[in-house]
């Protein structure tokens, strides 16, 4: 996933872009310090997310916001902000913005917008139906959706992607694995993975090859 990072403040541009590398996942990030260096980026490189200021110098956020939603481009937008204004959140939701985070923000709350874009992306480039149920599970905090979850420190949408990738297999799959197919990093996929285990929806297994240490799979314990 390509991010791009719009702030003008470079200390700022700085702990945002500290905080995309804590995330596990495959990420690229780009910097601009207003529009037209990030739109200049944009035409330059497919960007698959902003995380946007709404005040940069003399210009306002709001305003590339407005200029990706003409273009139609495939970007999700975040705004990343100190703006706490009723008039400046209803603008970015209007203009399309997919979530708005309010400085200082802690990292988990960074991490659920993030988790909650790769998790909609991937359930979407499958090109399936999708039921009520899926809809809502792109569109509700997970943090309310599973304390018990978030209180461990696990993410629900993270935990969501990771947990279907493992029941659609037929087949044990190792952490590795499932990592390519979810865009994750394999020592987050183990960690909830052993949760899972943990929980006894997943059960592990030991695979022995011929030379080596025996490697660990995973497989959905159906029925549970």
């Amino acid at each position: 996933m390509n991010i791009l990072i719009v702030e003008d403040d470079p200390m700022v541009r700085n702990i945002n872009k500290g905080f995309v590398k804590k995330i596990s996942g495959a990420f690229k990030v780009y910097e601009a310090e207003d529009i037209g260096k990030a739109k200049a980026v944009i035409e330059s490189v497919s960007i698959d997310l902003v995380l946007l200021d709404v005040y940069l110098g003399n210009d306002k956020g709001p305003e590339l916001l407005g200029w990706i939603r003409a273009n139609s481009l495939d970007i999700d937008v975040i705004l990343i902000t100190a703006d706490n204004s009723a008039e400046t959140v209803e603008k970015a939701f209007r203009l399309g913005s997919i979530d708005y985070l309010i400085k200082p923000f802690n990292f988990a709350r960074f991490d659920e917008a993030i988790s909650k874009v790769i998790t909609r992306r991937s359930k979407l480039s499958n090109n399936l139906e999708l039921n009520q149920e899926h809809i809502d599970s792109m569109i509700q905090n997970p943090a309310v959706k599973s304390p018990k979850l978030q209180d461990k420190g696990i993410n629900t949408m993270t935990y969501d992607l990771i947990l279907k990738a493992l029941k659609e297999s037929s087949e044990p799959m190792t952490a590795q694995a499932i990592g390519k197919l979810t865009d994750l990093a394999r020592v987050t996929v183990r960690r909830y993975l052993e949760h899972m285990v943990d929980e006894g929806i997943a059960e592990e297994m030991q695979h022995y090859g011929k030379v080596g240490r025996p490697q660990k799979t995973y497989i959905y314990k159906d029925g549970e």
